[in-house]
């Protein structure tokens, strides 16, 4: 089994945060990995679907179905796939939770390797890459959600003399 997990706080209320990680449609904005989100059936919720194309090695591309299998807003969801190569299962654990100010933001990504010994040697392979993945979509995640909050945010008028 391959499992990793990056956390981060980010300053932005929870409900933003937990808006802009339910928006499927917008994963390759920030996900690692993800080149295009090209079918979505809209926001996260139980049984939502939709497909990812993910790069593999060069020009070698993998077209992947995801299945949202866990909904608890506002703090938890799981998207599950069985396409991608060498795997037969792959979860993203997505969640939320107040800190302080802002927000803690947790990835999780959950696999079972396929092919027996082969696969299991490229999980291990590949481990620390998607380890380096999985932190750097958070990092770019983390700056969308401040770039967003920041614009959707009212600045206070300046004092008049």
């Amino acid at each position: 089994m391959l499992s990793v997990t990056a956390s981060k706080v980010v300053p932005v209320p929870p409900e933003s945060v937990w808006e802009l990680v339910s928006d499927t449609a917008r994963y390759a904005e920030y996900i690692e990995g993800t080149d295009e989100v090209s079918r979505s059936d809209g926001s996260a919720a139980n049984g939502v679907t939709y497909d990812e194309v993910n790069p593999i090695l060069g020009p070698w591309k993998a077209r992947t179905s995801w299945t949202v299998i866990e909904f608890e807003p506002p703090r938890r969801q799981v998207h599950r796939s069985a396409d991608l190569p060498l795997t037969s299962r792959m979860d993203v654990v997505m969640e939320v939770a107040p800190e302080g100010d802002g927000s803690r933001v947790t990835f999780t990504l959950e696999g079972d390797t396929s092919l027996g010994p082969v696969g299991a040697a490229f999980g291990k392979l590949m481990r620390p890459q998607i380890d380096k993945d999985n932190r750097k979509s958070l990092d770019n995640f983390a700056e969308l959600a401040i770039a967003e909050h920041a614009r959707s945010t009212p600045r206070a008028a300046a004092p008049t003399a």
